[in-house]
């Protein structure tokens, strides 16, 4: 083997065994352990998204109720951003649990297993989206209201 051939082949085995390690099926006790962990980091980081709300909804109160279009839909919008986080942190959360999830399956069935948890992430994705984006439809149109 040449001396350039073998740098390559050295680092393609540690690929090829990095790939394998990761794929390894973890015994029951470690998944456990490791999805316990993603539900209390989801708890955490929910319940902050949750308390963020909150603070917007009862600093924007006033906004909401206000006779100014322009106000009402700064509300609208500032709302349906704090939504829009809740519904990602929710999302985020669930991916990771997921995720962990599939470690206790066999190799073979990981991957389908991380990309059904990856395609779940993207569909609530997408829906956290679309709600924001028709929020911000409904705040654009508040707010056109003062300029007529």
């Amino acid at each position: 083997m040449s001396d350039l051939k073998k740098p390559l082949a050295v680092v393609l085995l540690c690929a090829l065994a990095a790939v394998a390690a990761c794929s390894k099926q973890e015994s029951a006790a470690e998944t456990n352990a490791d999805v316990a962990k993603a539900q209390a980091e989801k708890a955490e980081n929910v319940n902050e998204a949750l308390q963020d709300r909150s603070e917007v909804v009862a600093d924007t109160a006033g906004e909401a109720a206000s006779a100014d279009p322009d106000d009402r839909g700064d509300a609208i919008e500032d709302r349906a951003e704090a939504n829009y986080n809740v519904a990602i942190e929710k999302a985020d959360g669930d991916r990771k649990i997921a995720k962990q999830a599939c470690d206790a399956l066999p190799a073979a069935s990981q991957s389908s297993c991380n990309k059904t948890a990856d395609n779940a992430y993207d569909a609530a994705k997408a829906q956290a989206q679309a709600v924001l984006d028709s929020a911000k439809s409904r705040s654009d149109a508040v707010q056109k209201q003062d300029n007529r």
